[in-house]
């Protein structure tokens, strides 16, 4: 007889485990008897069949390896025998022969014993039969794969579906510390599966150490743990950003593997929050021009807009194309609800019904959108942009705040015009219903939260900026001069708004943590330099002597205190602030302020305070993903060492780079860092600047000599030998 590819090896004398009762050794009568002479015992003690599923697992097993496991008979006759134990394996055999894969008679191991051992081989065999451990089971799976199988592969070999042996594997994913605790009896299978959300080890431990303490674990208390920080899919967020975004933006979504129904989670609030307000702002750039302020808030309570006055659009013609397809439909669903209360309605009726009410409102918003706000209205009220309850942008214009509200007009100047209706030239305000304060917004640090940039790294980032803005511009009379000119009219003529760039009370800036943030800096040795040479004599005279001595002062010594002073006024702030001062950034750009020339990102003073993925996303993207991905497994500490060394000035020495990066990366700045019209400024000023006047000195040479460390190198008005 041809030997077939399930064919088992011949069997040993040593009897095998679960085979019926021990015989001594050589007194175990195995035997191979053709397939076509068994058949099923009535003596088998199991009489509930198993599993489709489990019988599937059993027949691939035996086609792809063959039968490792005698079966256990006794005699009917000379070629007929009963299978007492391993009829699963007897219904498998048969089938096999039945689909042509192995001969009729193909020769299979059997134990032979007599008839009254039979009943008890039986109930030996499936008592004593112990299943395999589960995790024991995940973690087969998964050294399987680790040998190069597929999914596809060990789907096969098991009679499995693809997508069981994909949940499988997941679950030997789960931290091994928990697996431990499975195979302890500690932790159900469910609660196994719940750890699966996520394939953050630290993230599972951390929950295991929450809730091990708990009387019941229950798998539900721990996916709680896993989603408190996370927005669900089908949130109001999470559906205003959608799930393509915030994946292809390198969000992780935690999917409940082993529940279909159950809501994928964001575990990423910060990126969503992030890209949500990125959206919000997009949306929000057509209403800039147009109103005197806009907002976006990620959230806004509706009874917060009570507290806004409210100024509304007149009331126009509707649009004859848009009011007649409005007619339409309701007419189509006066007539649809009068079949019977649509108990009588096609699935394309009713389908037709649900969509008028959609699109009614829809004609309804269009309507709406037609009717133009007045000029006087727009410029007292503004425009919040948010996320509606169903996840759908909602847009709220004609909004003013209390302070905006004009004033009630005296009888007398109460103008009418033809008909006796009020002036259009006043706007007429709805005063607000809630004396609540209006809501605020800060959608730049929602932005920096994603970076794990914190608000005390935001103030220190701001400080370092003013500090190097100030150094250039006590050391630049025309600059000085114009802003504070500007700063003074805006506050004389009455066009201050609150956003100045000047402080005319010139409380002067200090850092809390000033020492730390300075000390050593280039900024702080040009104001140093700078300092030395200031004509100050006459402040020690009395009044008003000191005011003549001061008066009696050469020109430059003049403009040197009055740019030092001016200096002092400027506010800090990063270009990436909610409504920056456009006028700090103007200064800057003709000030040509380098900034990167004057800081860099240290482990101290901003690696160190980012978080992780931050740093990597950056490396990654400056650098490339060999660097990013070895930071990537490094220590906190250590990659903010590794990241100071890579954005160091010297980076391209030390650090190995080729020159393109080295210029990558020994420039770049933190977000809001960079002034940003100073580009746009240096290429328009180069060629039609005017000669300076004898004695100023540009900041980019102030900088230059304060980077050196001789007092001789200092420029000539602030050398001791100057005239």
């Amino acid at each position: 007889m041809a030997k077939t590819t399930t064919r088992s090896k011949p069997a040993t004398k040593k009897k095998t485990e679960g085979t019926g009762p021990a015989t001594p050794d050589g007194a175990a009568d195995i035997r191979m008897i053709p397939l076509n002479q068994l058949e099923p015992s009535p003596h088998n003690v199991r009489k509930v069949a198993a599993s489709a599923s489990d019988d599937a697992e059993l027949l691939a097993s035996i086609r792809q390896t063959g039968i490792k496991q005698n079966l256990v008979v006794h005699a009917l006759s000379e070629t007929r025998f009963a299978v007492d134990a391993g009829g699963r394996r007897l219904k498998a055999l048969k089938q096999l022969a039945e689909d042509g894969i192995i001969p009729a008679d193909h020769p299979v191991p059997c134990l032979v014993e007599d008839e009254r051992e039979a009943i008890l081989a039986s109930a030996t065999e499936n008592l004593q039969r112990a299943a395999m451990h589960p995790a024991d089971q995940f973690e087969a799976f998964d050294n399987m794969i680790g040998e190069g199988r597929s999914e596809e592969e060990i789907a096969l070999k098991f009679g499995v579906s693809v997508d069981l042996v994909r949940r499988r594997l997941k679950l030997a994913r789960v931290a091994p510390e928990i697996i431990e605790q499975f195979r302890a009896g500690d932790l159900t299978l469910e609660c196994v599966m719940a750890f699966t959300l996520t394939d953050d080890h630290d993230r599972q431990l951390a929950v295991w150490n929450a809730v091990k303490g708990s009387y019941h674990i229950h798998p539900q208390s721990i996916k709680r743990h896993l989603t408190e920080t996370a927005h669900s899919a089908h949130s109001a967020l999470g559906r205003f950003v959608g799930i393509e975004a915030y994946e292809a933006a390198g969000g992780v979504l935690l999917r409940d593997l082993f529940d279909d129904r159950a809501s994928a989670h964001m575990e990423n609030p910060e990126l969503l929050e992030r890209l949500a307000i990125e959206k919000l702002q997009t949306a929000a750039k057509p209403f800039e021009a147009a109103w005197k302020w806009v907002e976006v808030h990620l959230s806004v309570d509706y009874g917060a807009f009570r507290s806004f006055g409210r100024v509304y659009p007149p009331d126009i013609e509707p649009d004859p194309d848009l009011l007649a397809q409005e007619e339409r439909l309701i007419a189509r669903e006066e007539e649809l609800a009068a079949q019977n209360d649509g108990e009588d309605w096609t699935e394309a009726e009713t389908k037709e019904y649900h969509a008028i009410e959609p699109r009614l409102r829809e004609i309804e918003a269009l309507q709406r959108e037609r009717q133009p706000f007045a000029d006087e209205d727009r410029a007292i009220a503004g425009v919040v942009l948010t996320i509606g309850h169903d996840g759908a942008l909602r847009v709220e214009k004609g909004l003013v705040r209390p302070k905006d509200i004009p004033a009630a007009p005296e009888p007398d100047e109460v103008t009418v015009v033809a008909d006796g209706a009020p002036s259009p030239a006043r706007p007429q305000v709805t005063p607000p219903t809630s004396s609540t304060p209006v809501p605020t917004s800060d959608p730049a640090a929602t932005l920096r939260k994603a970076d794990g940039i914190s608000a005390n790294l935001a103030d220190d980032l701001r400080a370092t900026r003013q500090h190097i803005l100030r150094s250039h511009l006590a050391a630049d009379f025309e600059v000085a001069f114009d802003a504070m000119l500007y700063a003074l009219c805006e506050q004389a003529l009455g066009r201050s708004y609150n956003n100045e760039a000047l402080d005319i009370s010139i409380p002067p800036f200090q850092a809390q943590n000033r020492e730390v943030l300075h000390a050593d800096t280039v900024a702080q040795k040009m104001l140093e330099a700078l300092e030395q040479d200031l004509a100050t004599d006459w402040m020690t005279l009395e009044k008003p002597e000191d005011f003549r001595a001061m008066s009696a002062l050469p020109i430059l010594d003049k403009q040197a205190l009055f740019a030092w002073a001016t200096g002092l006024a400027v506010k800090p702030q990063l270009s990436s602030d909610n409504r920056p001062s456009p006028i700090i950034e103007e200064i800057g750009a003709r000030l040509d302020v380098d900034v990167a020339a004057c800081w860099r990102p240290t482990a101290q003073n901003y690696w160190g305070r980012v978080n992780k993925g931050h740093a990597v996303a950056t490396a990654r993207k400056l650098i490339g993903d060999d660097y990013a991905e070895d930071r990537n497994r490094e220590r906190k500490g250590d990659l903010a060492a590794a990241m100071e060394r890579a954005f160091a000035e010297t980076a391209g020495e030390t650090e190995g780079f080729d020159a393109a990066t080295a210029a990558k990366t020994t420039r770049w700045l933190p977000d809001g860092m960079v002034f940003v019209y100073a580009t746009e400024a240096a290429a328009k000023m180069i060629g039609d600047a005017p000669e300076a006047e004898e004695g100023a000195v540009p900041a980019a040479d102030a900088l230059a000599e304060a980077e050196s460390d001789e007092p001789s190198s200092l420029p000539a008005f602030l050398s001791e030998d100057a005239a």
